[in-house]
């Protein structure tokens, strides 16, 4: 028996299953890189300017220095990309001799992206360090195996990907008017994200949701 949660701490809202990292014949899991068991840790995770308001609130805000100053960053005007790895050779590869092999439009390239703090032994940020996209993702398996029960934590993630996007634009805004950005002076652009006054995100409060983990996607090779 598997299970799925939902919490929301501290404005950060997270989808917690006890699948997760255990998923070896599913899909999206499919790895082809160094890390075997890397799971659905393909994303090359990127904060927007909510995702770093709420790591400042949380008093974190020297973990936002250190992602400006990691190598594989890319520091865009209103949001911050860390780079994962990308085995373009053998991916290539993979292509060239399995054109036929991949099923439910899932974008192959994939197997072979890992993301950059993805480590053996599962992710090595704290939930409340990581963009939503990582904390509200779930695989197709998940949510079929979880079915009509799954519809309140799809509303909720989808609330939340609203709630999301009104505040990144309405903090974009502000940056905007006094002719700044990440890019341009990030100090000053954290500042000025720390001092945007941001209303919390209500949330709903579900039940955790049982399931049986039937009806595994395939797994590639």
């Amino acid at each position: 028996m598997n299970k799925l949660q939902y919490e929301n701490t501290n404005n950060i809202p997270v989808f917690k299953c006890n699948l997760c990292g255990h998923c070896s014949g599913i899909l999206e899991a499919t790895s082809y890189t160094n890390i075997k068991n890397r799971g659905c840790c393909w994303y090359f995770p990127k904060y927007n300017l909510v995702d770093i308001k709420n790591i400042i609130t949380i008093g974190k805000k020297n973990f936002i220095y250190v992602l400006l100053n990691m190598k594989n960053t890319v520091i865009n005007k209103y949001n911050i990309e860390v780079k994962g790895t990308f085995d373009e050779e053998k991916y290539l590869e993979f292509i060239k001799g399995n054109p036929n092999s991949i099923e439910d439009n899932f974008d192959p390239k994939l197997f072979f992206k890992v993301c950059a703090f993805s480590r053996p032994d599962g992710c090595h940020l704290d939930f409340s360090l990581r963009p939503h996209p990582c904390n509200l993702y779930l695989c197709r398996t998940v949510v079929s195996c979880c079915g009509e029960v799954y519809k309140n934590y799809s509303r909720e993630r989808k609330d939340y990907y609203a709630y999301c996007n009104y505040f990144d634009e309405s903090i974009r805004q502000i940056l905007t008017e006094k002719k700044v950005n990440l890019q341009s002076d990030p100090f000053k652009a954290i500042e000025i994200i720390e001092d945007f006054q941001m209303p919390p995100f209500g949330g709903g409060n579900f039940e955790s949701i049982e399931f049986f983990p039937h009806n595994y996607g395939k797994k590639v090779g």
